[in-house]
């Protein structure tokens, strides 16, 4: 999964464990739909900035489209400037 660091990437790994363990789905079918909700907030996140959305109004939407909490869309939105300053 797409984690930024070995220990998130052992986080990731454990959080696809445990809902499989929890809800007896295979673990190969939990780590893919993980993997596609943090394409799917990527994806959100790239939009809102392609559309010029910034400040307190990226936040929130960020926040409220993709269930993240506050802390999380910071994170997100933060890891996404940086891809684009790049670029």
């Amino acid at each position: 999964m797409g984690g930024m660091s070995a220990g998130d990437s052992t986080a990731d790994e454990e959080l696809a464990a445990w809902l499989a363990a929890r809800t007896g789905t295979p673990l190969d079918q939990v780590e893919r739909g993980l993997e596609e909700g943090e394409r799917r907030r990527a994806f959100v996140v790239a939009e809102l900035l392609e559309a010029g959305v910034t400040g307190a109004e990226l936040l929130d939407l960020v926040v409220r489209l993709t269930g993240l909490d506050a802390a999380g869309a910071r994170e997100l939105i933060a890891a996404h400037e940086g891809n684009n300053t790049q670029a």
